[in-house]
C-alpha cells in the first residue's frame, strides 16, 4: 500500500511539474505579444488623449519626474516597432543592474520587470537597513 501511494505521489508530482514548465512560457508569450499600430493620430493629440487614467498613473511615477516619456519606453506610437508591452531590453537601457539581477535570478527566468512592479505606477525601492542596525 505504501508503495502504491508513493507511486501515485511522485506520478501526480511529475505531470503537475510538466505542466507548470508548459504554462510558464505562454505566460512570457504573453508578455511579449505584438501589438496594433497607432495609426493616424490626429496632430496635436498624445498619448493622455485617448489613454488619460495610464498617463495620470505615469504622472505621479518617477519616470516621469526624471522626464522619461512615453515614447523612451514604448517607441514612437505611429511605429511598427511601438511596444504595448515593451521588452526587457527596454528596462535594460537605463536599468542595466536591475536587469541583469533578473535575468541571474532562475526564479524570474520569464518574467520581466511589469512581472512584479506595476509598469505607470510604481515607485522606487527603498533599500531596506541591515539587520540589527
Amino acid at each position: 500500500m505504501n508503495r502504491f501511494c508513493a507511486c501515485m505521489f511522485g506520478s501526480t508530482l511529475l505531470v503537475f511539474v510538466y505542466l507548470a514548465a508548459q504554462v510558464q512560457p505562454a505566460i512570457a508569450q504573453q508578455d511579449q505579444a505584438p501589438h496594433v499600430v497607432h495609426r493616424g493620430i490626429p496632430a496635436g493629440d498624445t498619448c493622455a488623449t485617448c489613454h488619460k487614467a495610464i498617463y495620470d498613473q505615469w504622472q505621479a511615477s518617477p519616470h516621469a519626474a526624471n522626464g522619461i516619456d512615453c515614447t523612451v519606453c514604448h517607441g514612437e506610437p505611429s511605429s511598427k516597432d511601438f511596444a504595448g508591452m515593451p521588452a526587457l531590453s527596454a528596462c535594460e537601457t537605463c536599468h542595466t543592474d536591475q536587469v541583469a539581477q533578473l535575468k541571474s535570478d532562475p526564479f524570474m527566468s520569464g518574467k520581466t520587470c511589469v512581472s512584479c512592479h506595476q509598469a505607470h505606477t510604481f515607485t522606487e525601492h527603498k533599500k531596506a537597513a541591515p539587520a540589527g542596525k
